[in-house]
This record gives structure tokens, C-alpha cells and sequence, in this order.
């Protein structure tokens, strides 16, 4: 007797609890990739696994470019290990605000976080969080791609400022100014005109590849 139908019931049971369960709340990664650019491949697989969105097909500018300005973040809070790893890193958390300075509004806006510019990259992360987290997807030609974490800005008209929380984690001791951690920098982009993906629509996407996966099993 044919066990496809059972394949198939077994397969819904997966769509359906991966809808129940939706896109992951947070999901760390670090700056992974060749060179330190981006995060790795590997690790991009995995944060879209996790239900967060990966953005392709955009370019990102510069941030100079659009006015925009970006003051130090303050640190809200932190917690410091004696012995830090990246698998057992120093946390922080800090708020940052940004402000359109520039002759354009943007719609949609989003800004990409590229190379850290002070510590190990393959050391410092960020704790991405459902809702305004994202990877950018930006092909580099025979290199492959690079993928960036970025944050979704909205809509942001001239001389208005957005702020957002970032939860870094580092996988080596972090500095101090008096008492002041010194966090992680990076160097920044902008995307625009990309609303922020609706969270179903990647549950849906997941739950119809392990779907899709189950019956190909099935085949065999």
C-alpha cells in the first residue's frame, strides 16, 4: 500500500505548526563573511530558517548621501562576561536615533549595517529581533553575496528624526571611557522603498518548503 497519503498528512503537520509557531523573536549573528563583510552565507541560511526576511534585489547607498545624521548611540544596559567568546559574548544594548537632514523625505527607508570599523568584525554581532530586523542581500559578482543586517527605518521626512533599539553582542573584552562601555562601529547604508516584509508571508514560505521537502522524500 502507498504511504503517500500519510507523507502528505505528516507534511500539513508540519506547515501547520510552523504557522503556529511563527518567525523566531531574536536571532544573534556576526560579521562572518570573507573578510569581514557581512555576515556568511551560512549564517544568512539559517537567520532566513529562523523566519526573518532576507531583502534582495535592492542597492544600498551610502547614508552620507541622504543627510543623514547619526550620533553616538547611548547604552541602555549591558552585561559583561569574564571570559568573553563569541558562543558566550558580552552584551549591550543601545538606542540610536537618526535624523534626516538632508532636501528628500525617504519612504521605506532601511539602514544596513556593513563592516564594523572598530573590533575583531568575526567577533562583533548584533541580536537581530523580529519586526524591524532584516538581512540585505547585495551581490558582489564572482565573489558571491554579501549579507548585511539592517534595521528598518519607515518613512522619514526632512529634519525628522526615528530612533531603534540594537542588542550587540561581542565576542571580546569591550573598551571603557570612564565609565562609559565603548561599543562596537560601523560603517552604514541606506535602501529605500522597501516596506517592512509582513512576518506570514515567511512563515508561509517555510511551511510550504518543508512541505515540498517531505513529499520529495517521500519520493524515494
Amino acid at each position: 500500500m502507498s504511504s503517500r497519503p500519510w507523507i502528505a498528512r505528516w507534511a500539513m503537520a508540519i506547515a501547520a505548526a510552523l504557522l503556529l509557531a511563527g518567525p523566531a523573536g531574536a536571532f544573534p549573528v556576526v560579521f562572518d563573511g570573507a573578510g569581514g563583510y557581512g555576515v556568511s552565507a551560512a549564517t544568512a541560511s539559517s537567520v532566513s530558517a529562523a523566519g526573518f526576511p532576507i531583502l534582495q534585489d535592492a542597492t544600498v547607498y551610502s547614508a552620507s548621501l541622504f543627510g543623514l545624521v547619526i550620533p553616538a548611540p547611548d547604552v541602555l544596559s549591558s552585561t559583561i562576561v569574564a571570559s568573553p567568546t563569541v558562543a558566550h559574548p558580552n552584551t549591550a544594548q543601545s538606542r540610536w536615533s537618526v535624523t534626516n537632514t538632508g532636501q528628500t523625505s525617504l519612504d521605506g527607508a532601511w539602514l544596513v549595517f556593513l563592516t564594523p570599523v572598530t573590533y575583531d568584525p568575526a567577533k562583533v554581532g548584533i541580536d537581530l529581533r523580529a519586526g524591524n530586523w532584516a538581512l540585505v542581500d547585495v551581490p558582489v559578482g564572482e565573489s558571491g553575496d554579501y549579507f548585511y543586517p539592517a534595521v528598518f527605518l519607515g518613512n522619514l521626512d526632512t529634519d525628522e528624526t526615528v530612533t531603534f533599539l540594537m542588542n550587540h553582542v561581542v565576542g571580546q573584552a569591550l573598551t571603557q571611557q570612564g565609565s562609559t562601555l565603548v561599543l562596537p562601529k560601523y560603517s552604514v547604508g541606506v535602501l529605500q522603498g522597501v516596506p517592512v516584509p509582513e512576518p506570514s508571508t515567511f512563515v508561509l514560505l517555510a511551511a510550504g518548503a518543508a512541505l515540498v521537502g517531505v513529499l520529495r522524500r517521500g519520493k524515494d
